[in-house]
């Protein structure tokens, strides 16, 4: 009977395992996503960091997934163990990871309004690549409009107009914040809901992960 269960409690395994693996891979790509230069460009460090984190988070969830396996596969207590150990860790660290996404997101108007108005003013040339990518992109122009560059005592850039065409304030599009705004917003909601939506997997993973090393150990004690 013990050895009936545990079979199908492996095979659970096996099956959570997998989708660890795709967990992983697409912790991986949300986390690459993050890394834009047209993500980050107008973040502070913290926020700049969670995409990276994330990167590494699915990097090991990957290795540990192959870990899990092979200890179910050789019926190894103590491996099985240290696989529930580990998922256990990580899931802690997103659960985290997700509630302080969601914490954070309402602190974004403020200093994305600010980081907004630096690079602005600042006229470096990856932020004037990066601000016209963004005005071609989304069809605006400066934070609140056109009237931005008009105070710093810039030429209104084409990429504020359509087709690119000599650009005045006239012809200008809306300005970009609202849409930024939306788009970082977003990200922090994709990248929370991922974050806890496998740390929920992971709480599976780790119960099957008991279950089969307690199933394992009563084998080994009949034997």
């Amino acid at each position: 009977m013990v050895h009936g269960s545990m079979k199908i409690i492996r095979n659970l395994l096996f099956v959570i395992n997998f989708i660890f693996v795709i967990c992983g891979i697409a912790l991986i790509i949300v986390g690459a996503l993050g890394t834009k230069k047209d993500m980050t460009h107008f973040l502070d460090n913290k926020y700049i960091t969670v995409p990276y984190i994330l990167i590494v988070l699915g990097s090991v969830i990957f290795v540990i997934s192959f870990f899990g396996c092979w200890g179910a596969m050789q019926e190894n207590h103590f491996m099985v163990m240290v696989f529930a150990l580990l998922v256990f860790v990580l899931m802690m660290i997103e659960l985290a990871g997700g509630i302080a996404a969601y914490f954070y997101k309402g602190e974004v108007e403020d200093f994305l309004r600010m980081n907004m108005n630096e690079s602005l003013a600042q006229q470096r040339e990856e932020s004037v690549k990066i601000w016209n990518f963004i005005q071609y992109q989304f069809e605006c122009c400066g934070i609140d409009g056109a009237r931005d560059y008009m105070k710093l005592n810039l030429k209104i850039p084409n990429s504020c107009c359509k087709d690119n065409a000599p650009c005045t304030e006239t012809d200008a599009f809306q300005g970009c914040f609202s849409q930024v705004l939306e788009l970082v917003k977003g990200s922090i909601t994709i990248i929370g809901g991922v974050a806890i939506g496998i740390a929920v997997v992971e709480l599976l993973g780790c119960m099957f992960a008991l279950c089969l090393a307690h199933a394992i150990k009563k084998d080994q004690e009949r034997r």
